[in-house]
């Protein structure tokens, strides 16, 4: 059955006068002309049904009794024809009966006008009814707008979904041992969970969890999810990686967007499971039915604010869980409620996972959080990890580059002004030593070292920056404004950084970093002797410190702008 064609706003009103009666049809037909309204007739329900199918009608005045189709039947015709238009039907009638005209609406006509005709009543009626189709009309159009933005917004969030999904995709979130529960508040969600192994064997894993849920929490998931994965696989360390993700976030996304963050190695070389943990609810590790350690936020979550120094990100770490099973989750875990407004709580996770077997603790606290919602659809993202160290930890067989002997080598690298505003050397010599295998498994140990020697060159040797800056109100964020304009007004200096690789030394064996600047240098020997030095020397306090505390060996050269250390990761010691 065809529909009736459109009405055109920008035309008169089109009326169909339905009514066996000529005389009725030429009043009706007069008075409607005198407004200015077009007009169609039909003199049976038949005819009426055919010219409402062939043109495009604003309002039917219909009589009831004809011969053939009456206009009961007609209206219901003419109201299946009309595909949500919403054509007023009023019919035109000499009954008073109250159950005929009960009929009248029955049949879907919106009202009626009694005969003999009263002009002021009748225009009465179409103004009300042509103001209600006027309105009608404009919902209706709205209606569909917002339903036309509604299929676009989820066709993109869909699409959102997928590239998430494929940004955080990785075959070590399938690895014998591990399990998880992932269950957005959205479609889109901003909990993320990756995982990917080291060259050395490590796994890596990052739970984490944006501020807030949807498109705004999610956007930077597939960018976070790259770097995270090109990082582990050149054999970032724990700390080095986490310097990476806390610079990425800061410099791209808006202040009030943040991670909150636990990052697990699973080591199978030294048979040891380590967490570092910022904002996040408590990393719980279990054996037996009881809690072994409970590794809590200990840090700022990442993107909030610069590094205060490098590798200052450390994991804390459990030797030999043997037996051990590790859980983590996400806030959306601690903070379901339930009816009452009750949150489920760390305490109500703990009490779950120990009440437990160890081999079901995963599935009871499920059970138990789903129980406790009553099913009510969470507010928040909700994620939970399991670990199973025994597995993991048989299942680290794996080792590539990095692992192999180190040999004899040098290197030497020169940053000029203009090549300092725009690399970090760090990351690549630290790819450069594990790719040449020197002390790769104290990676993390050696990151410190070399960004901090080169954070102090470049700082406080060239660009003369004072540390006491980031103990004012604007803290870091002052600090690190006036090192991005220091470094865009610098013309003249340079850094050099050699490296030498003897592992057979007699004397220099290990790996000896040197790190020397064009800049004035400072009073090293007060800083190494534990006094409180004053003016620009404090700024070089505690990170040399941390560097001699690290190393077997180091040395300042006069004026104090050429440091040398020796680091064997405890062979030399």
């Amino acid at each position: 059955m065809a529909a009736s064609p459109e009405p055109n706003p920008e035309e008169p009103d089109t009326f169909l006068v339905v009514d066996d009666e000529p005389v009725n049809v030429m009043l009706l037909e007069a008075l409607l002309t005198a407004r200015g309204f077009h007009v169609l007739t039909a003199a049976s329900g038949e005819e009426a049904v055919e010219r409402f199918r062939e043109h495009a009608v604003d309002m039917v005045l219909m009589d009831i009794l004809m011969p053939g189709m009456d206009g009961y039947e007609a209206t219901r015709r003419i109201k299946a024809l009309d595909r949500g238009g919403f054509v007023p039907v009023l019919f035109i009638t000499a009954l008073s009966d109250e159950q005929r005209l009960a009929q009248c609406i029955e049949a879907g006509g919106e009202d009626f006008v009694t005969k003999p005709i009263n002009r002021v009543q009748l225009n009465a009626k179409i103004d009300a009814w042509l103001r209600t189709r006027a309105l009608y009309r404009t919902v209706a159009e709205q209606r569909d707008a917002l339903q036309a933005h509604q299929r676009r917004l989820e066709h993109e969030q869909e699409t959102a979904e997928r590239i998430v999904a494929r940004a955080t995709a990785s075959p070590a979130l399938e690895a014998p041992g591990l399990r998880y529960h992932y269950r957005p508040a959205a479609i889109l969600s901003g909990d993320l969970l990756l995982a990917e192994y080291r060259p050395n064997g490590s796994l890596l894993i990052l739970l984490g969890d944006f501020t807030g849920h949807g498109i705004g929490a999610a956007v930077g998931v597939p960018g976070l999810a790259s770097a995270y994965y090109e990082a582990v696989a050149r054999g970032a360390d724990p700390a080095e990686l986490l310097d990476e993700i806390n610079e990425r976030l800061y410099r791209g996304l808006p202040p009030e967007v943040f991670l909150t963050a636990a990052l697990i190695e699973v080591d199978p070389r030294r048979c040891r499971v380590g967490v570092w943990n910022a904002g996040m609810p408590p990393v719980w590790l279990i054996r037996d039915g009881a809690v072994l350690c409970r590794f809590r936020s200990s840090g700022l979550p990442l993107g909030v604010v610069r590094d205060a120094g490098p590798g200052r990100r450390q994991l804390t770490y459990y030797d030999q869980p043997a037996g051990c099973t590790l859980y983590a989750c996400s806030d959306g875990v601690v903070e379901a409620t339930d009816g009452h407004g009750h949150m489920y709580s760390a305490e109500g996770v703990e009490a779950a996972l120990t009440g437990a077997p160890d081999e079901a603790g995963f599935t009871a606290l499920l059970e138990r959080l789903e129980a406790f919602r009553a099913a009510a659809e969470p507010s928040d993202d909700t994620t939970l990890l399991e670990l199973d160290l025994d597995r993991l930890l048989a299942d680290g067989g794996r080792a590539a580059y990095g692992a192999a002997e180190a040999v004899h080598w040098r290197s030497e690298i020169v940053l000029d002004a203009r090549t300092l505003g725009h690399i970090n050397p760090v990351p690549a010599i630290m790819d450069m030593l594990v790719a040449l295998g020197a002390l790769e498994a104290h990676r993390q140990s050696l990151y410190v070292v070399v960004a901090e020697l080169y954070t102090n060159a470049l700082e406080h040797g060239l660009l003369q920056l004072d540390s006491s800056v980031k103990a004012g109100e604007a803290g870091f964020d002052d600090y690190y404004e006036r090192r991005a304009q220091a470094l865009a007004a610098l013309e003249g200096g340079e850094i050099r950084l050699r490296l030498h690789c003897d592992p057979q030394g007699e004397r220099d064996h290990g790996v000896v970093i040197e790190v020397e600047d064009s800049g004035e240098g400072f009073d090293y020997q007060r800083l190494l002797e534990g006094s409180d030095p004053a003016g620009r020397s404090a700024a070089f306090g505690r990170g040399i410190l941390l560097v001699r505390s690290l190393c077997d060996e180091i040395e300042y050269f006069p004026p104090g702008n050429r440091v040398r250390v020796r680091y064997t990761g405890g062979e030399g010691r």
